[in-house]
């Protein structure tokens, strides 16, 4: 890059997808309107406009567009990595973040670094640097058995069944998936299946589908059960995500 900070902004419509690729320098990914989703060979990122994604110089991943998307990205020289998350991670943006953001998609290539549109992208540096890291990552596991059990909480997303009916369904015991399941993804199944439902949701959020329905379609009790989860989790109401779409 021939400058330290290069900042790409681009619309991209509904259900589109970047095929995986990489790049040799760190990347900040930022949806101002709009869901995206994040993949990488380990994890996979649900992105409204409350968070971004970092990754870093060399991991291969692809971005696709739940909804129609404007995008911001921010690419990073090496030499500026030691002020970011030394992982790749979805980082919590603020409404002040947000305003800088926007004010960056107006700035031209042929910039100056030492002038006011440099100053303003080391302020986002310096705000991205702060930025709280959230969970909306959700690691993904490699073993046959649960690649499996996945698969099939994916074709229906309202099976809540237990370690040891999945033991059963499977062919393993739930002592035996639930090592595997922390060992894999660091976290615990239930946990996980957690993270699942809220990745779920903020897409169905972000298509303008009703609370009712995404409860129903998770397999909660009631909307109120599903919107208690919801909001322990990420701090905000399933109402609004949608309200983001």
């Amino acid at each position: 890059m021939s400058r330290p900070i290069t900042v790409v902004s681009r619309s991209i419509a509904a259900n589109s997808v970047v095929d995986k690729h990489s790049h040799s320098w760190g990347q900040f990914v930022y949806a101002n309107s709009g869901v995206l989703m994040v993949v990488t060979a380990t994890d996979r990122y649900i992105v409204p406009p409350e968070q971004g994604v970092w990754l870093l110089p060399k991991v291969d991943h692809e971005v696709s567009t739940i909804s129609k998307v404007e995008l911001t990205s921010f690419y990073f020289d090496n030499n500026l990595l030691d002020q970011l998350p030394d992982q790749c991670c979805v980082l919590r943006v603020n409404d002040f973040l947000k305003t800088l953001i926007l004010e960056a998609n107006h700035i031209t290539s042929d910039y100056l670094w030492s002038g006011a549109d440099g100053l303003l992208l080391r302020l986002i540096l310096n705000r991205l640097s702060l930025a709280p890291n959230i969970i909306f990552q959700l690691p993904y596991p490699k073993d046959s058995r649960l690649l499996t059990m996945l698969s099939l909480i994916q074709k229906e997303p309202s099976n809540n069944y237990k370690l040891e009916q999945w033991g059963k369904e499977i062919g393993a015991s739930s002592r035996t998936l639930s090592r595997l399941f922390k060992k894999e993804t660091g976290l615990s199944y239930s946990t996980w299946r957690q993270r699942l439902n809220i990745q779920i949701a903020i897409s169905q959020l972000s298509k303008g589908k009703s609370i009712t329905s995404i409860s129903l379609y998770l397999g909660y009790e009631s909307p109120s059960a599903f919107t208690y989860m919801f909001k322990e989790n990420t701090g905000m109401t399933p109402s609004f995500y949608r309200d983001k779409k």
